[in-house]
């Protein structure tokens, strides 16, 4: 490694290989000829839709995702999207979760604010140490 970097292995940010930090950095001030940063460019431009459209196709590819489900670009973190599932998902003011540790219990309390959640299952009798059948 030329940059001297540290390993990073978080659970979210990582470390990049440095060829995609060198092309970060190349169209940093000027991405693809289009003038400007990405973050400098509006998200409904012709330039930001063939970014989002070239994510969208390689994440069908990589995943296997099929034309017939939707890809959602959505801001924020895991814990954001407990609420995002919720007030999306519980159209009839109930949920149930299997209760499986810190982040389902995590889910669970977000989902608690938008309507019923019932417990279909939980590992909570062994420290969450397994999943439930």
């Amino acid at each position: 490694m030329k940059y001297n970097r540290t390993y990073n292995f978080s659970a979210g940010p990582a470390m990049m290989p440095e060829p995609v930090l060198e092309e970060i950095a190349a169209e940093m001030l000027n991405y693809r000829g289009s003038g400007m940063c990405v973050m400098e460019m509006s998200h409904r431009s012709k330039v930001f839709q063939q970014i989002r459209d070239e994510a969208e196709a390689d994440l069908r590819k990589l995943m296997g995702i099929p034309d017939n489900y939707k890809v959602l670009f959505i801001q924020g973190g895991g814990t954001v999207q407990f609420a995002m599932v919720a007030m999306n998902l519980m159209k009839n003011g109930l949920a149930c979760y299997v209760e499986t540790g810190a982040w389902s219990k995590k889910a669970i309390a977000e989902a608690k604010k938008y309507g019923e959640v019932k417990i279909a299952a939980s590992s909570a009798d062994k420290n969450f140490s397994y999943i439930p059948d």
